[in-house]
């Protein structure tokens, strides 16, 4: 017979089942717990509320879904890459959109970091800052307007015979054109079995004239364009020479303290050496090559040597595409001047021998270490800095190369990039600047 005292008080092992459902990672003892024998109230269990526990084998509990976009994982590395990314685009955007701001200034920074050295010298003389910046400014766009002075008569004379120089040109290249005549024959012959079909139709007198290879006014923009460029160079440049130190005093006047002002200091003075020496070098080995290519071009009889030498030393700041583009130049110059084309590929064969020598024994012996670059990345960095900046890029590439190099390996983050440029990838436990004891891609590699 059922006793009306087990209808209101539940048993232990009930008791146990409840608090196992509404908390399964807490165990009960009914001696020890006071209210695990006591009635519960009867009704819906769902107004129940309980906390939460965590799972017994040590896993994190299952969070609530939100509507927020969480940045950790892989969410904080894919919103790292989409900002890289934009931050990307939109310096290449400023760079083409403001290409005629920035052109004269990278070129004056450049200037500044190769005449810096050289006007310290001169200050030790006891000749003022600004004095010796302003003798620099001189004395360098002096020897250019000297230098395109001698060059403008010869120059000018190519210019006003290259319609007679195209015609030669193309009556020795006659013998390789005839089977482009036979076909021409050929699209005649069918155009006069047509013509009764035409004699309907109304003809259309088409006029015809012949372009002038230089036009006057085209030549006189080009002129206040070239000399304002040029002029813009002139004042950046000396403003650079002259107040270039307090301007970095004030830049280094912001860092927060001695160790990071040194750090910067350091990291410039290194791209500024580099920078400079690549520049006075390179300098010096294309006035040589000038100076060789003028004595070769002379020696074979190619009109106005001088004119080719300078060519050759201007050409040769772009490595690998700069002589190509030279010798295809005198080739074409030289079909024009000589009768055969026998001499003409001699003389070509020449200029390309002299650039050649100085490509492949004399700049990899003096510059050494400077430029320690791949054809690869050059002819890429010559190709963007072209599609960039234009011709004015093309000059630039190499030195914004080893500017870029520098920077990159000034960071933890880009020094595998500083590498693929040319850094020198240091070994574990030697002393390397500005990383030390990092280990080239090769030991750092899983593979």
């Amino acid at each position: 017979m059922k006793n009306a005292h087990d209808d209101q008080e539940p048993s232990t092992t009930s008791v146990l089942a409840i608090n196992r459902r509404i908390d399964p990672g807490r165990r009960i003892d009914p001696g020890s717990d006071p209210d695990a024998t006591a009635p519960r109230p009867k009704g819906n269990r769902s107004t129940q509320t309980t906390t939460p526990q965590p799972p017994r084998d040590g896993s994190s509990p299952p969070q609530a879904q939100s509507g927020r976009l969480s940045l950790s994982g892989g969410n904080d590395r894919w919103m790292r890459g989409m900002v890289t990314a934009i931050a990307a685009i939109l310096t290449l955007g400023m760079l083409y959109i403001a290409s005629d701001l920035l052109v004269p200034i990278a070129i004056a920074a450049l200037a500044y970091l190769s005449l810096r050295p050289i006007e310290a010298k001169i200050c030790r003389w006891g000749v003022p800052q600004a004095g010796a910046s302003a003798l620099l400014i001189v004395g360098l766009f002096s020897s250019l307007a000297l230098i395109i002075a001698l060059l403008y008569s010869p120059a000018q004379q190519w210019m006003s015979s290259a319609p007679e120089s195209l015609a030669a040109i193309r009556s020795k290249f006659q013998s390789v054109a005839e089977p482009l005549t036979a076909v021409d024959r050929a699209g005649t012959a069918v155009d006069d079995a047509t013509v009764p079909l035409k004699e309907d139709r109304p003809q259309i007198e088409v006029a015809y004239e012949k372009p002038s290879i230089v036009d006057e006014t085209v030549l006189i923009n080009q002129t206040g364009q070239m000399l304002a460029f040029v002029a813009a160079i002139a004042v950046l440049t000396f403003f650079m020479l002259s107040t270039g130190d307090d301007l970095l005093n004030r830049t280094l006047g912001v860092l927060p303290n001695a160790d990071s002002r040194g750090e910067v200091l350091k990291k410039i003075g290194d791209i500024q050496q580099s920078v400079g020496r690549y520049l006075a070098q390179i300098t010096c080995i294309n006035i040589g090559l000038g100076v060789a290519v003028t004595i070769v071009m002379w020696l074979v009889g190619m009109p106005t040597p001088v004119l080719w030498g300078v060519m050759a030393a201007l050409f040769n700041f772009i490595p690998y595409v700069g002589p190509l583009a030279a010798t295809s130049i005198v080739f074409l110059a030289a079909a024009s001047s000589f009768d055969t084309m026998t001499r003409a590929c001699l003389t070509a064969f020449a200029f390309w021998l002299t650039t050649a020598v100085e490509g492949q024994f004399i700049t990899p012996t003096i510059l050494g270490k400077t430029l320690k670059v791949g054809p690869v990345v050059v002819l890429v960095a010559v190709a963007f800095w072209g599609f960039l900046w234009g011709l004015s890029g093309v000059f630039l590439a190499v030195p914004l190369l080893i500017v870029q190099r520098k920077i990159f390996a000034s960071f933890e983050a880009t020094y595998p990039l500083a590498v693929v440029l040319g850094e020198d990838a240091c070994e574990p436990g030697e002393e390397c600047d500005p990383i030390k004891d990092h280990k080239p891609i090769a030991e750092a590699s899983p593979v």
